[in-house]
């Protein structure tokens, strides 16, 4: 039988074609966390009553949601506590749901209870609200998530500029922050330059804090119309402890 042997263009499409595909899931599943979903818009599946065709817009369980924070803190936890748990002002563990709500009614911030996802998301929180004075952007979406008594357990928000040097410096001015709070980072990339960041659709730069009892991300990310800072913080609950035989 003679042997089939694709030639040097057939493997060639072929392989753009299978890496076509990796890049759309893995774009697909970052769009649905919390720090993508603003790609939602910009892949136009974020219509109003429209289900996702991938299924990620199920509603969690209460089991299922301290489950996956479990699991979270068992992936992504470090070695030495933090000396601070920096939460935007507000208090991981201690911070109540009603607390929250009543910090917006004073401050007439619009804070409604999604579908799927957070627990509360507020939107369009002035930076003048927020401790940090190096800030040059708004919050568009705050998401706060709620665990055992409704404390707070992690916070993320989402800020959206035109510049890249207005987010970058916001970027800047929130790993300062991390860093004298709650402790050193744990990685961070080398590219922190606005110029860079501008130069094409989904670039990324990213610093990550890695605690016993707490984990902090903050992300600036190109999003071809605009750029996207990602600030998330969580409380980690202390590891299970197996059985005693």
């Amino acid at each position: 039988m003679p042997r089939l042997v694709a030639s040097r263009t057939t493997r060639r499409v072929l392989g753009s074609v299978l890496g076509v595909a990796v890049f759309g899931t893995a774009l697909m599943g970052f769009a649905h966390t919390p720090p993508g979903r603003p790609l939602l818009n910009w892949m136009g599946l974020s219509m109003k009553g429209a289900g996702c065709p991938l299924g990620y817009d199920a509603q969690a369980s209460v089991q299922s949601k301290e489950a996956a924070r479990r699991g979270f803190a068992a992936a992504h936890r470090g070695a030495e506590p933090a000396r601070v748990r920096p939460a935007l002002g507000f208090l991981l563990e201690g911070t109540t749901r009603a607390q929250v709500l009543a910090w917006a009614d004073e401050h007439g911030v619009r804070c409604t209870t999604p579908r799927t996802g957070a627990d509360l998301d507020c939107e369009q929180v002035p930076a003048t609200l927020l401790p940090l004075p190096g800030r040059q952007v708004a919050v568009g979406n705050l998401w706060l998530h709620f665990g055992a008594g409704d404390t707070l357990v992690s916070v993320i928000a989402l800020s959206r500029s035109s510049e890249a040097a207005a987010l970058l410096a916001s970027y800047v001015a929130v790993n300062e922050a991390l860093t004298q709070q709650a402790g050193p980072p744990t990685r961070r990339d080398a590219q922190q330059d606005a110029d860079w960041l501008s130069g094409g659709l989904l670039r990324q730069t990213s610093t990550e804090y890695r605690f016993q009892d707490f984990y902090a991300l903050a992300r600036a990310t190109n999003m071809g119309d605009g750029f996207l800072l990602t600030e998330e913080y969580r409380a980690l609950p202390p590891p299970t402890l197996p059985p005693r035989g």
